[in-house]
């Protein structure tokens, strides 16, 4: 590596510094595998390695995924991906290549990274998970390799966009399932099998052992606990004949979308787990941020860490929508008090409701559309 070259000029400088060094009995390594050793002292940690192996200038590829739905393509801000507990992060592939130390380790806990690009270095894949900006000062270039770094892929559940207010209740089926012929009885082998996000209509209701059985066809039940159903609402108190709300039930895990009387929108959604139970009430969307980082309960078993969660509207003080890349549980309670959507259906909610957001404006603090969670 023509790196070197420039390290066995400096070598002399090295050898005195690592006397010094040892002498101290301070942190040594290797600035090659099987090569010299390095123990800075004081004066020679002031000197950026960077500029002491001289480092080339790594060629960094995008990250990208797309999933096609029909005509449509899912877009998302960044690709994003999962890494292990404790990764080694360095400025460059080089200083791990050369056996410098990382400049820190990732978190133990739930940690999720936007991919700023990738690189190939001495045949290997590394993933730049932070690159230094205007967006992230406070931390230089961050390099970490691909056998910690997990893609994920978001989830292209969409919801219904609705032409007409709906005369019928509808929703989608959560878990696979076969229907039974009558209520209460048991899957009919005859039915065809209904698949986890199929959409459905309700049509009937009746009880069977205090439970709710739905006719969601003809001859075709199913039982309450395998749907995720929309119940058209009357507009609430005090939200105006003309205005934009936004019904979350929180028992049944939907999200629907009215202009006045007319619902225009339906979704399944993932609210607060027990112990982090998102509130009831009515609100306001407040604040609306395109991309925001979140995080919390640092140290702790429960640690998480979301670079760049996107379309996050915020209505009850730092509870808010937002787009969820992390997981494609919708339909199930998932977060920790937040309410989780489906990031084609979170990119449309955002650009739906009020305040609008200027393009290029990354947060805007205003009232907005009303939020009913009940």
């Amino acid at each position: 590596m023509w790196g070197l070259g420039a390290l066995l000029l400096a070598l002399p400088l090295l050898l005195m510094a690592a006397d010094t060094a040892r002498a101290a009995n301070e942190t040594c390594f290797m600035l090659t595998r099987g090569g010299p050793v390095l123990c800075p002292t004081e004066q020679v940690r002031r000197i950026s390695l960077f500029e002491l192996i001289r480092l080339p200038v790594q060629r960094i590829e995008p990250v990208r995924y797309e999933s096609r739905l029909g005509d449509e393509e899912l877009i998302t801000p960044y690709a994003y991906a999962w890494i292990d507990d404790y990764t080694p992060l360095y400025r460059h592939p080089g200083e791990a290549a050369a056996g410098l130390p990382p400049v820190r380790v990732s978190e133990r806990g739930f940690t999720y990274v936007s991919l700023e690009g990738k690189t190939e270095h001495e045949g290997e894949l590394w993933y730049l998970i932070n690159k230094r900006s205007v967006r992230n000062a406070e931390r230089a270039d961050e390099w970490a390799h691909e056998k910690y770094v997990h893609l994920v892929r978001p989830s292209t559940f969409v919801g219904a966009h609705l032409t007409a207010h709906p005369s019928v209740p509808f929703g989608w089926v959560l878990r696979n399932v076969r229907p039974s012929s009558a209520p209460g009885e048991d899957p009919d082998p005859n039915q065809s099998m209904l698949y986890r996000y199929h959409q459905i209509n309700i049509y009937e209701t009746r009880e069977v052992g205090n439970r709710a059985w739905y006719l969601v066809g003809v001859n075709q039940w199913i039982r309450h606990d395998y749907l995720g159903i929309v119940f058209p609402s009357p507009r609430p108190e005090p939200v105006g004949p003309g205005e934009k709300w936004i019904e979350i039930d929180l028992y049944e895990q939907t999200l629907a979308a009215y202009e006045g009387d007319r619902m225009v929108f339906g979704t399944l959604v993932s609210s607060g787990l027990p112990g982090s139970t998102t509130r009831r009430g009515l609100f306001r969307i407040w604040h609306k941020v395109y991309l925001a980082k979140m995080s919390g309960r640092e140290g702790r078993p429960e640690y998480y860490y979301l670079e760049d969660v996107p379309w996050t509207m915020y209505f009850d003080r730092d509870i808010g929508l937002h787009g969820a890349y992390w997981h494609d549980s919708f339909g199930y309670r998932k977060s920790r008090g937040c309410v989780n959507m489906p990031p084609i259906a979170a990119q449309w909610l955002y650009s739906w409701t009020d305040p609008q957001v200027p393009e290029g404006v990354n947060r805007l603090t205003a009232t907005g559309t009303w939020v009913w969670v009940h």
